[in-house]
């Protein structure tokens, strides 16, 4: 178990969504901080596959372009 100290207005901002939630205030900021986190490691990743896509050299292309170069713009 861990113990966090929050700032009143962060304490009364959790309290009143708890109680508009039916949860405590121990369940919802479990929740937002695993979302948050989770949120953090999916960014995490999505940064480092953009930049071996950047390292890769591999060309992208606007898709407005390919569409009107194929001819599928009718």
């Amino acid at each position: 178990m861990t113990t966090l100290e929050l700032d009143n207005e962060t304490t009364a901002l959790l309290a009143e969504r708890a109680a508009q939630e039916h949860t405590t205030l121990a369940q919802l900021a479990n929740r937002l901080l695993t979302e948050c986190l989770e949120d953090w490691q999916d960014a995490q990743m999505a940064d480092k596959a953009y930049q071996r896509y950047i390292d890769s050299g591999k060309a992208s292309h606007n898709l407005d372009d390919v569409v009107k170069e194929l001819g599928l713009n009718s």
